[in-house]
């Protein structure tokens, strides 16, 4: 009995090995492409402003590495006299991707993307102030998003993606992913 507890452990043990890395399911038992829906929060300073940032969207990802990220992202932005102003983005960024081993590559397309402000409420805050921060926000995301990031791909099951990235100053971020399994995507 002794002997069959044991060879059970192994076996469980080389079962373990062969599907996980570093506790993480292999990326090989599904594959990216679908439809998936998503939550991210996230936030930064600009313009003497502090950025509260909720995103709730959906990502496309086809077979010939094209994907289309799109989403309604919420700003809460918190100006230095303390005033509020919240923002609401369209935000749409066609994007390529492409995955090696764990390694996750996505860049969007900076001709093809838009962000555009579909309301704001100041509270408290000069709207012209709140206009130009808008304006700049715009600007600093459409700056960026042909930047080609290397996320690590964390899980990919036939319900779930997540991937992280890890900034320069060390603080790392994760994005979960939930596949949509009643959307075809085209090739």
């Amino acid at each position: 009995m002794k002997n069959l507890t044991t060879l059970c452990t192994i076996v469980l043990a080389i079962i373990s090995l062969l599907t996980c890395t570093n506790g993480r399911v292999a990326a090989q038992s599904a594959q990216v492409e679908g439809h998936y829906t998503y939550e991210h929060a996230f936030n930064y300073d600009l313009m003497k402003c502090h950025l509260d940032v909720h995103e709730t969207g959906t990502m496309v990802f086809t077979h010939d590495g094209s994907a289309l990220d799109s989403a309604r992202q919420v700003y809460t932005a918190t100006m230095e006299d303390g005033c509020k102003v919240i923002f609401v983005f369209n935000y749409i960024s066609p994007s390529r991707w492409r995955l090696e081993d764990e390694d996750f590559y996505f860049a969007g397309i900076k001709e093809s993307f838009r962000m555009e402000v579909v309301d704001m409420k100041t509270m408290g805050c000069d709207s012209t102030r709140a206009t130009e921060l808008a304006q700049e926000i715009v600007k600093v995301v459409g700056g960026s998003i042909d930047y080609k990031y290397k996320f690590h791909l964390d899980l990919l099951t036939a319900k779930k993606m997540q991937w992280s990235f890890t900034y320069r100053d060390g603080h790392s971020d994760t994005w979960e992913f939930y596949r949509d399994p009643d959307v075809q995507v085209c090739e």
